[in-house]
């Protein structure tokens, strides 16, 4: 398999062949390494390589004449709908047992991998193969993919400006097509962001769908949700549905509204009413590129049968410092495991600046602090929410702007300065944190405004449960907008 016929097919097409026996799972995954060994060294995507057990585990179909291939497919459950398809994970939060977990911080250097996460055993059982671990800022902690530890990934749209964070190198691999799918976690926009700064689709699901480990019960005040980047819908829908079932014993089992989310693709959305909005959840007007992205998508859906409204934010939501105390908690928890297995405190150089504030600051919460914290949280949701109980969908602009330049986040150094970089958070991003806080699913929409050129994006928010409705939706947008063959000029399909 060359490398542009691999880049050309997201994980739903590559698993149907090696269904089919078109092409063997070795093929494949040689594909993928040779696409990963050429234009890595330009992005800085991937950071840790795992390219010998992924040939151990190139055969999906052992003991099955090929004949019978198709057929073994064709019964496999929605949960297998991408074996045998090259996968990354994410270098934070999750953990394997054949690669350490960094969390981009030197102090985690000469980490030893662990057992698999939850989600990670899912992914395994799916049949997805794991190509290696991608970059991202330290602990997550950024709107932008600019770590000290493995330096910056580039963004092959144009390397002036971010892929986006924290789960950029899962974006530059997935847009450059080194992989068809890759992991993210989303706390705050992590998925979506580097899904709309590289123009790849990024659904962040309900929370408490995809699971949590026990031992992770509590990450980031359950603002977080892992999942992936993907190029295609249903590549996103067909990994949930590898996902998407509650642990057993679990306090608060989330459970999914249909029994397949790739399945639920071949039925085209009912009339909805979808609420449009140009300004920011501080009532502040966006770009006009974001304005034009939106309105299109809105004459898209009109033309096939929704009601578009107009909807706002409510007007009096309290963000404050209470927002960034209901994660900032599991960075010091990391370190402190890490501390107690090293013996040893880290040295001033291992920690970005970020990160040594953090320490300082949880330093100084009390409990008190958090109770009162997620209870912010909870008021702010139910306004949120039923602000949305009209509509059955929200459309908004992904971002704030367009995908800033390298270096105008500054995390890393001596000149860091915290309220600095939040409200720098906030002007970029401010759609995104919104639906960490209710729990809502959202995914970010590539939009292309001019041909040839880097898309812009737009994010559409749904009520818990709902996650079906965004991928059906969004289905409908992507044959319309067609961005399966929006390229950027560092791709696979070039070589």
């Amino acid at each position: 398999m060359k490398a542009a016929e691999y880049a050309k097919m997201d994980g739903v097409a590559l698993a149907q062949g090696i269904g089919n026996g078109d092409y063997s799972g070795a093929e494949v995954v040689e594909a993928c390494i040779d696409v990963i060994e050429i234009l890595n060294p330009d992005l800085n995507a991937v950071v840790m390589k795992n390219f010998e057990n992924a040939r151990s585990l190139t055969e999906p179909y052992v003991g099955v004449p090929e004949k019978s291939r198709a057929e073994v497919f064709s019964k496999a459950r929605p949960g297998n709908a991408l074996r045998g398809v090259p996968f990354l994970l994410k270098d934070v939060n999750v953990f394997t047992h054949d690669m350490p977990t960094t969390f981009s911080c030197a102090f985690f250097r000469d980490a030893l991998p662990a057992k698999d996460s939850e989600i990670v055993k899912r992914w395994r059982e799916s049949g997805l193969i794991i190509m290696g671990k991608t970059n991202t800022p330290e602990f997550a902690e950024d709107f932008v993919c600019e770590p000290t530890f493995r330096g910056p990934t580039l963004n092959p749209w144009n390397d002036a400006v971010t892929v986006g964070g924290s789960s950029g190198g899962a974006g530059a691999a997935v847009a450059s097509g080194m992989v068809p799918i890759a992991h993210g976690t989303d706390l705050g926009g992590s998925i979506r962001i580097p899904a709309a700064c590289c123009g790849v689709f990024g659904l962040k699901p309900t929370s408490g769908l995809s699971p949590v480990d026990h031992g992770q019960s509590e990450l980031a005040s359950g603002f977080n949700s892992d999942h992936v980047l993907t190029r295609s819908v249903r590549d996103s829908a067909a990994a949930l549905d590898a996902t998407s079932r509650p642990i057993l014993g679990y306090r608060y089992p989330v459970m999914k509204k249909v029994p397949s989310y790739l399945h639920c693709l071949n039925q085209p959305p009912q009339p909805m009413k979808i609420g449009v909005c140009f300004n920011t959840p501080m009532g502040e007007p966006v770009p006009a590129k974001q304005r034009m992205a939106v309105e299109k998508v809105s004459n898209i859906l009109s033309d096939h049968g929704h009601e578009l409204v107009s909807y706002d934010y409510p007007s009096d939501l309290e963000f404050g410092n209470w927002l960034d105390s209901l994660w900032m908690f599991d960075v010091v928890n990391e370190l402190e495991k890490r501390i107690r297995e090293v013996g040893r405190q880290p040295e001033p150089s291992e920690l970005e600046a970020m990160t040594s504030y953090i320490r300082q600051r949880v330093s100084a919460m009390s409990a008190m602090d958090h109770y009162r914290a997620r209870e912010s949280a909870h008021r702010s949701s139910v306004k949120i929410m039923n602000s949305m109980s009209y509509v059955d969908l929200v459309l908004t602009p992904a971002l704030g702007s367009d995908p800033v330049a390298l270096g105008v986040f500054d995390s890393r150094t001596e000149a860091f300065d915290y309220r600095t970089w939040a409200d720098q958070g906030a002007a970029f991003a401010p759609f995104s944190y919104v639906c960490n806080i209710t729990g809502q699913p959202a995914a970010s929409l590539p939009v292309q405004l001019e041909t040839n050129q880097q898309p812009c994006a737009v994010q559409l928010a749904g009520h818990q449960g709902q996650d079906h409705l965004i991928l059906q939706v969004s289905a409908l947008l992507e044959e319309v907008l067609g961005w399966k063959d929006m390229h950027p000029p560092i791709w696979a399909g070039n070589l």
